[in-house]
């Protein structure tokens, strides 16, 4: 009775064990959801800074880079106008995400990630158009999160 009985905890041990082991089903190409964005005011009057927040998946892993010369994510200025939104270039602003890649076998992540946007101004000082910011990142293997974006903001 008693061998029995312990041969019939290795099996129960291993399964419980399987359940504890992490198994995401990511797809490798970073997926991104838009969180938030925040303005901030030093002065209580002028909007000095931003933060842009949004929370990421990735399959393999291989978002980030410890190389500081690289730049993989991208927040891109967009305007009102009319029906449309219309890109401004000149105001992209890029930053390098530090490696996120797990030391464990299982190499999917997930997390939040929160950029401050600054020096101002944050937004076109030349117009009255709403403004909204989009972001995307590129992860090591050159694939390109989908975009997401602030609602649009009115300044």
């Amino acid at each position: 009775m008693c061998f029995s009985t312990k041969i019939s905890l290795i099996p129960l041990t291993a399964i419980l064990l399987l359940g504890c082991i992490k198994d995401d089903d990511f797809s490798d190409i970073p997926v991104l959801e838009f969180k938030s964005f925040n303005t901030f005011s030093a002065n209580g009057i002028d909007i000095d800074s931003a933060s842009y927040t949004f929370s990421f998946m990735d399959g393999d892993g291989d978002l980030g880079s410890d190389d500081t010369s690289v730049v993989n994510c991208f927040l891109d200025y967009y305007e009102k106008d009319g029906d449309t939104m219309k890109h401004f270039p000149q105001f992209q602003r890029s930053y390098r995400l530090p490696s996120l890649t797990p030391n464990a076998k299982d190499q999917s992540i997930s997390g939040e990630v929160s950029i401050t946007i600054k020096p101002a101004p944050i937004y076109n000082l030349l117009t009255d158009s709403s403004y909204a910011w989009r972001c995307t990142v590129l992860d090591r293997s050159g694939n390109q999160s989908n975009q997401i974006s602030t609602l649009v903001i009115d300044k």
